[in-house]
């Protein structure tokens, strides 16, 4: 035997993954869901961020809104027929039929992307229009506001995204307005908004429920658009509100402060139908 042959008594055997560490990390993700956001648990357990997690694009310089559609093939929606947002002028008056919101209370789970302030939620949540019912998946905020009515935007919007049983997008967009009025709901998540990127806070005592950041008069414009960010979707359905919720001036001034301005310009209409589903 040569002095560079090893006997195979004294070989080392390939690593293998014992069953039971597997079992550990399995319990310990399992544990981890049954306490913080099923998004913190996949970081903690595995050191990796969420599953589709997208990168590289920005809202200002070379990556901003003008060149999401060249910056992947992925992204060959954002320079579609059917984009959000858009000017909401002139919609064409229908008779009167309010969305229902069906919200319920949840633990604060809320978390810095480096785009957007985004606030996951629990199953449960979910609201109807036209019969149709859509479960809340989450929500988040754009400085300024994004759609315009009138040709004027709000100070800030809040997204509220939700899907159906066929996968089917429905948005709906709260427009928000500086005056004196705090809110409490926004208050909660505002105390909480992690200063930098890709940070998270959640809160098992701290309880919100978005129904309290939607005004008490449900009109609103609807029509069929996309994402307001890559890969920009199209085919979804928005539910803009128009009446605005008045909010402190501090809560918009702490956004740009941890994100600066995230909205994408106006987008071009195409003849689209704009819907005013509005109380008289």
């Amino acid at each position: 035997m040569s002095d560079r042959q090893i006997p195979a008594t004294n070989r080392r055997k390939p690593a293998s993954i014992c069953p039971v560490r597997i079992f550990s990390i399995v319990l310990a993700a399992g544990l981890l869901l049954t306490t913080v956001s099923p998004a913190m648990a996949w970081h903690a357990v595995f050191g990796l961020e969420e599953p589709g997690l997208q990168v590289g694009w920005t809202y200002q310089g070379e990556k901003g809104p003008e060149s999401w559609g060249d910056l992947s093939p992925e992204f060959a929606a954002c320079n579609g027929e059917r984009q959000s947002p858009i000017d909401l002028s002139g919609g064409r008056r229908m008779q009167y039929s309010p969305l229902s919101f069906r919200y319920r209370s949840n633990a604060l789970s809320v978390h810095n992307d480096g785009r957007s302030v985004r606030v996951d939620v629990s199953s449960g949540s979910y609201m109807v229009a036209g019969g149709h019912e859509y479960q809340l998946t989450g929500f988040h905020f754009h400085v300024p506001g994004e759609h315009r009515i009138n040709g004027v935007a709000a100070d800030m919007e809040l997204q509220l995204e939700h899907r159906d049983h066929r996968g089917r997008i429905a948005v709906v967009a709260v427009p928000m307005n500086v005056g004196r009025r705090m809110n409490s709901t926004l208050s909660r998540i505002w105390d909480h908004i992690p200063s930098g990127e890709g940070q998270r806070f959640y809160g098992r005592q701290t309880g919100i429920n978005p129904r309290f950041l939607l005004p008490s008069d449900h009109s609103y414009f609807s029509y069929v658009g996309s994402l307001t960010e890559p890969p920009c979707t199209e085919g979804v359905e928005w539910f803009v509100l128009a009446k605005p919720v008045e909010v402190d001036v501090s809560y918009v001034q702490k956004f740009l402060r941890a994100l600066g301005p995230n909205a994408r310009p106006v987008q071009p209409v195409n003849g689209r139908p704009v819907l005013a589903t509005l109380r008289r």
